[in-house]
């Protein structure tokens, strides 16, 4: 069996320090794994000494990991700022100049967010069961059906942070390049769970390939007093004295004031790898740090009976458990962890633009708030020297020169008004921002040319839209990635038997439902179309094949969802509509041909019967009649009378045989 522990880059850990091996545990490796899984705390079972050396490989390993992602948190910081448009004051050339922030990446990330949300989250039905393999009797398809209208249930309705988090994180993804969602079972909740997590609070090693192999994860996260009490009362945490926090989570963001008592505490969650049992190799678990006491507080196994792999007694290879799943805007072209988006593309355009437009604003302003010199035969105002006039609109001030002295004593500085070719430069400069982010007037919702044709129009949509679909795609593989977790956690925490409603509607599903060898779960969302135009045109195509011996009840149902149009069931359900009267006419038209023909028919085998029954009665009188000639003649007479009936029966026969 192949190993399935991570090959690890050198690169990534050389300047990792030495570990001083964990003491020897009382447990071989069948007794340890059974303890690491019946425990919500493996740290109950071991010493201070082993802890103190699982934290220190902790914040070594964090500390590793932070140093390689300097360059991108810099980097994404003015993104940030600039998505956000935070105002920041600005005194060059002059005191409070100009500085004004064009919008170009916070349109281009709610351009995103709206065209990306509603193809994701549409309506009630977020996620699809389909079916794995041969299903000849329906009863895996029953299955997957209960399981998409479950699972969309859940996420909907039972797990109230995940609507909101997939909407922040469809609005931050396009700025920062990727974001992660982390799914899990909450014993404390009693429910699973799928939040939101931000790039920067998800500290992973720069150059790690993906999230399957790196060495570790470290999740910087913060809880309250009340928060970290209530985990100690429940059995998750240790029972230690953590003291006061001094650390934040973020040192560039306002934080509460050491004074405020329920300032939250800042902790580490690595999911990494140790060899607790000291059998030589690596067991994955999840470690929880607390930053200021570098205590661990937690530690958990990240793996399940499933997972560990055996021969006999021997224990060949353990499959970590996965909580992250990393959402991609588009690959970082260096082959990082951390992926590219318009925050890294956009943000040395919207800079240019942020500067022409200053340089813009303040031509103008100097050009309209004119200064200059003032020789010192002027005494203008109050005051030996003169002093400062202030004029009101429409306000003339008598003064003791003439107007040749004004001329001579005042010089203006001289100015000049804002540049065309600056302006120019700016009007470039947007639009290819807007073309980068494929956001333009078109995409926007405003109209085309006066004359242009609406298939025009659709077309101009479609191939904007080809930005986007390639980035749709790759949400969809990670929407999908986020299902499999939540359909792993059903299949091993659902209850036996659990009932949801719906619409007013009450539903069931099994646990032995969630079976991933007979079904499996994907987004109800379709990458291939993006937009509500896409989706009428095929509507509309469908439409006009009604009548041709296609499913009519489905292609009506996927015009109106196409259409957008609420309660689709209800609608479904109604009477059927009136066929079409040109159909009914040539249905009428058909039977009548066919009445017509049977007619026909009928007549001709009347008509046949009719010339049967004369002929029997033709035979049966010269039947009668050689009878008679019997009886009173004899000789050739009367075998001339048995010559006629032979032939006559002859013809009868012949005739009858050729109408069959």
């Amino acid at each position: 069996m192949p190993e399935i522990l991570p090959q690890v880059d050198p690169s990534l850990v050389q300047n990792e320090p030495v570990q001083n091996e964990p003491p020897e545990t009382p447990y071989d490796d069948s007794q340890f794994i059974d303890i690491a899984l019946e425990s919500a705390n493996i740290a109950e079972e071991l010493d201070e000494d082993t802890l103190a050396n699982i934290a220190k490989k902790v914040l070594d390993g964090y500390d590793v990991d932070e140093e390689s992602r300097t360059e991108w948190k810099e980097r994404h910081k003015e993104a940030l700022k600039l998505a956000m448009q935070v105002y920041e004051e600005k005194n060059f050339p002059f005191d409070n100049a100009a500085n004004i922030k064009y919008p170009l990446l916070a349109t281009a990330s709610i351009q995103f967010a709206a065209r990306a949300y509603p193809n994701f989250v549409k309506g009630l039905d977020v996620v699809k069961g389909v079916v794995i393999g041969d299903d000849p009797q329906n009863l895996k398809a029953d299955k997957a059906k209960r399981i998409g209208e479950h699972m969309s249930y859940q996420c909907i309705s039972e797990m109230e942070e995940w609507e909101e988090d997939t909407d922040r994180l469809l609005t931050v993804l396009p700025i920062l390049g990727c974001a992660f969602k982390k799914t899990w079972f909450s014993p404390i909740l009693g429910r699973n769970v799928s939040e939101y997590r931000s790039p920067e609070y998800i500290c992973i090693n720069y150059w790690a390939k993906n999230l399957k192999t790196t060495p570790r994860i470290t999740e910087i996260y913060t809880l309250y007093p009340n928060e970290i009490e209530e985990r100690k009362r429940n059995g998750l945490f240790l029972d230690l004295e953590i003291g006061t926090p001094s650390s934040v989570q973020d040192e560039t963001k306002g934080q509460p004031p050491l004074t405020d008592p329920d300032r939250p505490h800042v902790f580490l969650e690595q999911h990494t790898y140790y060899d607790l049992d000291k059998d030589g190799y690596k067991e994955p678990y999840v470690v929880t740090v607390h930053k200021d006491s570098r205590k661990v507080i937690r530690i958990t196994a990240r793996f399940d009976m499933d997972g560990v792999k055996k021969e006999g007694e021997k224990i060949k290879s353990i499959q970590p458990t996965h909580y992250y799943t990393k959402f991609t805007f588009m690959p970082s072209p260096d082959g990082a962890i951390y992926d590219f988006g318009y925050g890294s593309l956009l943000t040395p355009i919207n800079r240019s633009i942020n500067t022409t437009i200053n340089q813009l604003l303040d031509s103008g302003t100097i050009r309209n708030s004119q200064t200059g010199f003032i020789g010192k035969g002027l005494q203008l105002g109050k005051g030996r020297g003169g002093g400062v006039l202030k004029f009101k609109l429409n306000e003339w001030k008598t003064v003791a020169f003439t107007g040749e002295d004004l001329r001579k004593n005042i010089f203006p500085l001289p100015t000049k008004e804002p540049s065309a070719v600056l302006f120019n430069l700016l009007g470039f400069m947007v639009s290819a921002g807007d073309r980068l982010s494929s956001v333009s007037e078109i995409m926007s919702g405003e109209p085309g040319g006066a004359n242009e044709r609406p298939t025009t129009t659709l077309a101009r949509i479609e191939q904007g839209l080809k930005v986007f679909s390639s980035i749709h795609k790759r949400l969809f593989r990670s929407f999908r990635e986020e299902y499999k977790k939540l359909f792993r956690l059903n299949k091993m925490y659902l209850e036996p038997r659990k009932y949801f409603t719906v619409l007013d509607i009450q539903n069931a599903v099994a646990r032995d439902d969630y079976d991933d060898k007979s079904c499996d779960v994907i987004p109800m969302a379709d990458p291939n179309d993006l937009s509500n135009s896409q989706k009428l045109m095929k509507a509309q195509m469908l439409m006009e094949l009604r009548g041709q011996g296609l499913n009519d009840g489905e292609i009506m149902r996927r015009m109106l969802e196409a259409m957008q149009i609420p309660d689709l069931d209800v609608l479904m359900k109604g009477e059927p509509p009136p066929p079409d009267p040109k159909i009914v006419l040539e249905t009428q038209k058909v039977e009548i041909e066919r009445n017509r023909l049977d007619f026909e028919v009928a007549k001709f085998e009347y008509d046949r019967m009719e010339t049967e029954a004369r002929v029997q009665k033709t035979i049966a009188q010269a039947i009668e009649c050689l009878a008679k000639a019997e009886a009173a003649e004899a000789g050739p007479q009367l075998e001339m009378y048995k010559a006629q009936l032979q032939s006559l029966t002859a013809e009868r026969k012949q005739a009858s045989g050729s109408n069959q």
